[in-house]
């Protein structure tokens, strides 16, 4: 294991080391148990009896246990604490990329990281501590034991012992590349199972049959395919590693050249047979070897993949922040781009934004219009520096919002979101998320504003009613409600709507539209929309085409001045009047 992947675990560096240096200690012992035990064969085939040894053999061996329990406990507790510093510092750092970035690695591959790699870190640092010090202090005892004994024989059973190691060394080499292709894989199955499981609706709706689980079918078969690769390609070194990491190799090793040795008189039988309990217990500390490997592998995978994600660029914080004392917003020619990174370099898709440029008056309303994709929204999202700028400059009050501190900016920012995401707690706890110490009566204020007052209380909880895992017990209109009521208890001098009545039918749009206007009050907003109806008495208009601003103003300015939007203002009357025609 790297330094780089040790300094994972300094937060609980010097309890691990305590564990060590008990697991030492306590293996010490275990050597000092096995000479007692040959020290007991030997008194006894003189005729004397063992008293003093058989004493020392009962205190070795409670303080060996004792020593080796209290390792592992020392490791473990460890382990736990560990494991909770990762996922909060993890958690932490995603919340401070930008959702770009968070949304190209997938929920799938983050939960895998979050739960799976984190757990896997815990078993290592649980083990793998008490396990290296026997691993690498036993044989050391062992072999100062066995030279003692016999120097020319310790040096055999030394070189044959390495020969073994070399052999297990050259096994876990192999494996380096499988434990990635054995993460990714159950990463991209972890992203299928999530889409599936979250998508379940619309499978249901729209295919109940075997295709549905397409995706999924496809991660598991390339998981599995990658399994059995694996498993033809290690076949035959498994076998001889398995066969090695026994007594019996050891065995008819000692045995053969004990034989020779006592045929020239070189070693005494009972040297040979305290040889030959020696060694059966160095071969036994080779398997803590085997176990330590595997440890470490699947370990590494993780921690590079840990690694990764604390590696990943922040969004950029200004060492000198600074708050606006006003609220009219500016984008100054602002060109953006999607970014898509592969291994080497990183490739741009063609611009979503192209030198945009116009200023929203503080306290004035700003409608956004254009067709799907054209980069309406994205405006929303690089205002919130939920990405960052390709070019240009976005400020509010006259700041670069890069100049004002995230958190700050946030609670600048009202924002009611076309993909509405509720948190699985109750209907209060989601109208009052983000912000403190809010009363009953301003949150059902709220919710009256919002025109969900009425559905609440009809309720058998009310306010206490859980919504459900992303508000699933809740229909859309009223999932978007529920949002829009936290956007009046927020009440924030800047408010952002995405198509903020999407989901309502006609009664409730006209409703909605004029609590808006209410909340509009005295605040700098923009609306992203579609229909064109709700946005005839905006301040002015920003009308995108494929990323750039073909038309600027208010609605009668547009009208009479710009033919894309008369163009535009013509196709949404017509549609207004579309009849389908019964079947025939």
């Amino acid at each position: 294991m790297s330094i780089k992947h040790q300094e994972i675990c300094q937060p609980v560096a010097k309890q691990l080391r305590l564990s060590m240096i008990l697991a030492v200690i306590a293996q010490g012992m275990k050597v000092a148990i096995w000479l007692l035990m040959i020290g007991i064969i030997h008194q006894v085939s003189t005729g004397q009896f063992p008293y003093v040894y058989l004493v020392a053999l009962l205190i070795f061996t409670v303080v060996y246990y004792s020593l080796k329990i209290k390792s592992h406990d020392q490791s473990h507790y460890a382990a736990f604490r560990l494991e909770q510093i990762l996922r909060q510092r993890l958690s932490q750092k995603i919340g401070k990329l930008p959702l770009g970035d968070v949304q190209t690695i997938g929920s799938g591959a983050l939960s895998k990281v979050l739960i799976d790699d984190v757990h896997a870190l815990h078993t290592f640092v649980a083990d793998a501590p008490p396990l290296k010090a026997e691993a690498y202090s036993t044989p050391i005892f062992v072999l100062l034991a066995l030279a003692w004994l016999n120097l020319p024989f310790a040096a055999a059973v030394l070189a044959f012992s390495l020969l073994i190691l070399w052999v297990l060394k050259r096994m876990v080499a192999r494996g380096q590349l499988f434990r990635r292709e054995y993460g990714l894989a159950l990463g991209k199955i972890n992203s299928a199972i999530i889409e599936y499981v979250q998508g379940m609706a619309t499978v249901r709706t729209f295919d109940a049959g075997e295709s549905s689980y397409g995706r999924f079918q496809q991660a598991l078969s390339h998981f599995s395919q990658i399994m059995r690769d694996w498993l033809v390609k290690v076949d035959l070194s498994t076998r001889l590693a398995r066969t090695l990491f026994t007594p019996m190799p050891m065995m008819i090793f000692l045995l053969g050249l004990g034989a020779i040795l006592s045929a020239y008189e070189l070693i005494s039988p009972f040297t040979l047979f305290a040889f030959l309990v020696l060694a059966m217990g160095l071969i036994e500390t080779m398997h803590p070897y085997m176990g330590l490997f595997n440890l470490m592998e699947k370990a590494r995978a993780s921690i590079e993949r840990i690694n990764e994600i604390e590696a990943m660029p922040e969004l950029t914080v200004s060492q000198q922040p600074q708050l606006p004392e006003k609220f009219d917003i500016c984008f100054k020619q602002v060109s953006f781009a999607y970014e898509k990174a592969s291994e080497k370099t990183v490739e741009k898709k063609t611009a979503v934004l192209n030198g945009v440029d116009f200023s929203v008056p503080q306290n004035s309303f700003t409608a956004i219009i254009g067709q799907s994709g054209s980069g309406k929204s994205t405006l929303l999202s690089l205002l919130l520096r939920f990405w960052d700028i390709t070019q240009g400059e976005i400020c509010i009050g006259g700041v670069n919002i890069k100049d004002i501190a995230p958190d700050k900016l946030m609670s600048l920012c009202s924002v009611v979101f076309q993909d509405n995401f509720l948190f699985s707690g109750t209907i209060a706890e989601n109208i009052c998320y983000g912000v403190e110490n809010v009363s009953e009566q301003d949150m059902i204020a709220a919710a009256k504003q919002a025109y969900l007052h009425d559905f609440i209380i009809t309720l058998p909880q009310g306010y206490q009613t859980p919504v459900g895992e992303r508000g699933q017990l809740l229909s859309g209109g009223q999932k978007q409600r529920l949002t829009i009521a936290r956007a009046f208890l927020q009440n924030r001098p800047i408010l952002l709507l995405d198509e903020p009545t999407a989901y309502s039918d006609i009664e409730n749009e006209a409703k909605l539209m004029a609590a808006f206007s209410q909340l509009m009050a005295n605040k700098t907003v923009i609306m992203v929309a579609h229909r064109l109806a709700n946005i005839v008495q905006a301040d002015q208009i920003i009308y995108l085409q494929q990323g750039k601003m073909v038309a600027q103003g208010s609605h009668a300015d547009l009208l009479a001045h710009s033919t894309p939007y008369q163009q535009l203002w013509q196709a949404y009357q017509q549609a207004n009047h579309w009849v389908l025609e019964n079947a025939k």
